[in-house]
Parts: structure tokens; C-alpha cells; sequence
């Protein structure tokens, strides 16, 4: 059951984009992604060329869109610096964009002089909300100050790259639609939502739940509550977070999951409906760090500790999955359901690991299941984080035990590049 928790918040999926096809760029190409940052380390932080032979090999495999962490707290470093030049990079090579933006960002505020920094760009205040210890938490999503610099962020994003950048583009009907996320992963800067405010939301969001039948709630939850009103998640023996985290089956924990998600989801959703009315043909792409129903231990506490249920995608247009690994039989029949219930475009990444290429039928299964299953296939990543690297890594780039070696990387490189092609051969170039 999905409430929608704030007034205006505009939950309808954009017409017009295909739900039983692949994605498809202007050019008639399947969406083909990979995450990519070029701005953290060297040699690709002061050297273009290394760049531009990432881009041209990439291009090789078959690729055409990054997937880009382009917050505003990555705006303001160097005054568009960075998010400048892997724009203009991208556009010279052929590349387009999926830039991740702001919510994560709005939710790691912890500097003192980001809120006055906030006003000076966008003219609001924001709120924050409150750890289950009492202690300051993250931006509150729901506030209005919060919702309207997010979406004010984007809009200048949207502007500056209109022409000269390299956006991502999908057609939706006759049409090439330009594509951002709103949020850098699907959460809030955890558990922090036990502020007064947020709390008073729940207890509303319990009310119409349970239909306001109280005993419905105390049965569910094993209290003897006389109002619903009285329901706590400070309380950390009934909202044991720790617990639900690790797999224990914690009802009011679960309730409030949701409530999070739907909240997250119902601001996005504002900021989304604020941005279309300078910005109407804009699409919106959540990303999901798991698959749904995935029951891997990291998968599980994520779910739990940053709200992260299935419905705190209704605001987007499109979804992107992080997926751990192959999806198990589980975890595809979920996904089909949950197609055939929304009608969304689902794009299914792949976490890359150092034993790919040794096991070469695994091109055709991942293949299969991105061209079945989904509407656009992507890894995670290549010049990311360390242990998911599929390129060795360069001049000052971290190293641990997971850092792959460059015949690894050679190995796992052509291994992608043959799933690539198989992809691209079941879905056609359009």
C-alpha cells in the first residue's frame, strides 16, 4: 500500500517511454552504461587524454553512457570544474551522461558552512532532521527549503549542458527525453528521520495503514496503545534498527522502513514536479545499490537502516539496479512482477569482479538476463571504487587486496566487451 505522505507530490511516470523494449538512445543504439568517475584521482584527474582513451575504449566495447556522480557539493569545487570537463570530454568522444545529483548529497550537510552556502545559491533554508539517538541527523527530505534547492540544482544542471554537454538522451515515442537523477543511491543519509516533524508524518501515515483501526496496530506490533499517536521510533526496543538490520523480523521496524521509503520517494517526487515546470520533457532515473528481494547480507541492512523498499521508486521514470551478482530465480520473478505492476524501464548493472572471463558461458547468461529482464545494461564500474574495478588501476590511484591486476584487467575488459556485443545482438540496434 503506497500513501503519498506530502501535498503536490506528483507520483505519475511520464508517458511515452517503452516498458517491453530496451532503452534507446537518438541514434536508435540500447542503452549501454558504465559508472565512471574521472575526477577523484590520477592520472584521469589532470590529464584529458587519459580521458579520452577511456572514452575511445569504451566506445570499442560498446558502450555509450556514463553514469556520473555530478552532486552539487562536486559544483561548487572549482565552480563547475570537474562536471565541466567529463561533459565536454564525453560530447568530443561520442559519450553520454547520466549524472547522479543531489539528494545524497543534501543528506551529508555536515560542514557548517553548507546551509549558508545552500541559501547563497538557491535563496532557501534547510531543515534537519534527527538520529534515533537525538542527535542532529541528515537534511530532512520532506522540507520544503531541501526540495526546492534539489530541484533548483538540477535545473541549472540541465541548463548549462543543454547544448554543449553531453546529457543523456531516450526516446520516449517520437521524442528524445533528457535524463537525471535526482538522488545519488535510494536514501537519506540513514536512520534519520526521528525528528518531531517526521514523526508526526508517521503516526498519520500508521492512521490511514491500518485504516484507523488501533487494534489492528497493536496486534501487528504487540503494544497496547491508546492512540496512535503514542507510536515512537526513538524507542529503540520496539524500533530495534540494529536487529531488523541483520534479519530479524521486526514489525514496527518494517513499518516504519516504508514509511521512509514512501516519504524519500513522495520528496523526490516534489522535487521532480518542480523541475518540469521549467524543465517538462525531463525523465527521471532512480538508483537502486541492490536488487529487489535480494537477501545478500548487504542488501538486507541497506534495505533496513536507509529505508530502501521497492516503493521508493514511484517517483521515477526509470530505475537502475546495482545488482551484487546474477539475479537468482527469486529475485527475477520479483523483478518481472514488479514490471508488470509499474510499467517501468528497469536497467540492470552488474558489480564486476576479478574471476569474470574465466568462466566464458557467463557472457551469454548475463547477457540473457539484461535482454530479458531489463531495458538497458551497465556495470559497476570501471575507474570507480577499487573493488569493482575493471581496469588496473594508475598513478595515484588507491590500491587494497581487490585491486585487479592489468592482465586481470585486459581478461575482464574483453569479457565485457563479448557481453556487450551478445546484448547488443539480442536487442538489435534499432
Amino acid at each position: 500500500m503506497t500513501v503519498s505522505l506530502l501535498a503536490g507530490a506528483a507520483l505519475a511516470v511520464s508517458a511515452a517511454l517503452p516498458t517491453d523494449d530496451a532503452l534507446r538512445l537518438p541514434n536508435a543504439e540500447p542503452l549501454v552504461s558504465v559508472y565512471y568517475f574521472g575526477h577523484w584521482w590520477e592520472p584521469w584527474k589532470s590529464d584529458d587524454e587519459a580521458i579520452r582513451a577511456d572514452f575511445r575504449r569504451l566506445r570499442e566495447m560498446g558502450f555509450n553512457t556514463l553514469l556520473c556522480d555530478h552532486e552539487w557539493s562536486q559544483a561548487i569545487d572549482r565552480d563547475w570544474h570537474w562536471l565541466d570537463r567529463e561533459q565536454r570530454l564525453a560530447a568530443e568522444e561520442g559519450m553520454t551522461i547520466v549524472p547522479w545529483l543531489s539528494a545524497k548529497t543534501w543528506s551529508d550537510l555536515g560542514d557548517d558552512d553548507r546551509p549558508a552556502l545552500v541559501k547563497s545559491w538557491f535563496g532557501v533554508d534547510i531543515a534537519f532532521g534527527r538520529l534515533q539517538d537525538g542527535s542532529r541527523g541528515a537534511v530532512q527530505p520532506w522540507d520544503d527549503g531541501t526540495i526546492r534547492a534539489g530541484a533548483a540544482y538540477a535545473g541549472l544542471y540541465l541548463d548549462r549542458y543543454a547544448e554543449s554537454g553531453a546529457t543523456l538522451r531516450v526516446l520516449g515515442g517520437d521524442v528524445a527525453k533528457p535524463v537525471v537523477g535526482l538522488s545519488v543511491e535510494q536514501a537519506w543519509g540513514g536512520p534519520s528521520s526521528f525528528d518531531e516533524g517526521t514523526n508526526t508524518l508517521f503516526c498519520r501515515w500508521l492512521v490511514d495503514k491500518y485504516g484507523g483501526d488501533l487494534s489492528a496496530l497493536n496486534a501487528a506490533w504487540g503494544t497496547g496503545y491508546k492512540t496512535f499517536w503514542e507510536a515512537d521510533p526513538t524507542d529503540k526496543t520496539l524500533f530495534d534498527y540494529p536487529a531488523a538490520s541483520e534479519g530479524a523480523e521486526k514489525p514496527a521496524v518494517e513499518d516504519h522502513v516504508e514509511f521512509r521509503s514512501q516519504l524519500v520517494s513522495d520528496s523526490l517526487a516534489r522535487q521532480a514536479g518542480l523541475l518540469r515546470k521549467t524543465h517538462p520533457e525531463v525523465l527521471i532515473l532512480a538508483e537502486v545499490p541492490y536488487q529487489f528481494e535480494s537477501q545478500h547480507p548487504h542488501a538486507v541492512s541497506y534495505r533496513v537502516m536507509y529505508g530502501c523498499n521497492p516503493s521508493i521508486c514511484d517517483y521515477a521514470d526509470i530505475v537502475l539496479f546495482r545488482c551484487a551478482g546474477m539475479m537468482s530465480g527469486p529475485e527475477e520473478d520479483y523483478l518481472r512482477d514488479y514490471r508488470a505492476r509499474t510499467r517501468k524501464p528497469v536497467v540492470l548493472t552488474y558489480r564486476t569482479f576479478s574471476d569474470w572471463g574465466q568462466m566464458p558461458e557467463a557472457a551469454e547468461m548475463i547477457a540473457d538476463q539484461a535482454a530479458k529482464l531489463g531495458s538497458g545494461l551497465g556495470y559497476y564500474s570501471w575507474n570507480e571504487m577499487v573493488d569493482v574495478h575493471l581496469v588496473a588501476p594508475g598513478l595515484g590511484s588507491p590500491t587494497n587486496n581487490m585491486t585487479v591486476a592489468p592482465e586481470v584487467s585486459a581478461r575482464m575488459i574483453d569479457f565485457v566487451g563479448s557481453v556487450n556485443k551478445l546484448y547488443i545482438g539480442k536487442v538489435g540496434m534499432g
